[in-house]
């Protein structure tokens, strides 16, 4: 019989709480909405540049790829270094840019620039290897 008492008024004290915390202002809420869907929405196109960055990048490597094929024996050996140092930055770019999909708030701006040294990088790595077929 306690235990039926004991419930009743736990309940009663979560009603009288929801009540007491009086009406939720929803002009509030909704200003707050827009901007937290604007930074969401930057998120995404940042991501989705990213992609289509290291998808362009990803181009330029294969023609790279074949300019490879092209020399003799020596030069191929040369370039097959560079092309598995170019292979490993593009691995960790696009490590980097998985790791977009999972930043949290407080580690967005970090994994930002991190992706965009690693552009950089890689973009400098791929002008070195056409500059060396050149």
């Amino acid at each position: 019989m306690k235990s039926k008492h004991l419930a009743v008024v736990i309940a009663m004290s979560f009603v009288a709480a929801l009540f007491l915390t009086g009406p939720v202002n929803t002009a509030q809420a909704e200003e707050v909405k827009p901007e937290s869907n604007q930074g969401y929405s930057e998120r995404e196109a940042y991501k989705e540049d990213a992609r289509a960055r290291l998808a362009e990048q990803d181009r330029q490597i294969k023609e790279l790829e074949v300019k490879a094929r092209e020399g003799n024996a020596e030069e191929r050996a040369d370039a097959r270094e560079k092309l598995r140092e170019l292979r490993r930055k593009r691995a960790t770019l696009s490590n980097d840019i998985a790791r977009l999909e999972i930043a949290g708030q407080d580690t967005w701006e970090a994994a930002k620039r991190k992706v965009n040294r690693a552009f950089k990088d890689l973009e400098q790595t791929i002008e070195s290897v056409r500059d060396y077929f050149r």
